[in-house]
């Protein structure tokens, strides 16, 4: 159901994020980039659960900002096939359900007619 994933990414910080520590900068950059997305064969993102480690900080001609290349891990939410997920109903129709499980919404379709 939940996972912890090790990803690397190259991290583009904007000018205007420079103010803060780098740990912080980053950690927001991440939240913004990877929060509440669903990444193929991975899953739903749910938080940055930490940052293993930070290189770079380069800035390259013409371009104002820093680029990182970080190495952080997500937890993510990745249900397995016959898994039971309880959930409230939000709405049902002829193609499917709307359901929401804590802070996630999801689709389920191909039941036929529900209604």
């Amino acid at each position: 159901m939940f996972y912890l994933s090790l990803i690397e990414h190259t991290l583009r910080l904007p000018p205007h994020i420079l103010h803060l520590p780098v740990d912080e900068a980053i950690k927001s950059e991440l939240e913004t980039l990877f929060l509440d997305k669903v990444i193929a064969k991975l899953g739903l993102c749910i938080s940055v659960y930490d940052i293993r480690s930070i290189k770079g900080g380069f800035i390259f001609p013409g371009d104002g900002a820093s680029t990182y290349t970080v190495e952080f891990r997500l937890i993510v939410f990745r249900p397995f096939i016959g898994e039971i997920i309880v959930a409230k109903l939000k709405e049902s129709d002829a193609s499917g359900l709307r359901c929401k499980s804590g802070r996630i919404f999801f689709y389920l379709y191909g039941f036929g007619c529900l209604v």
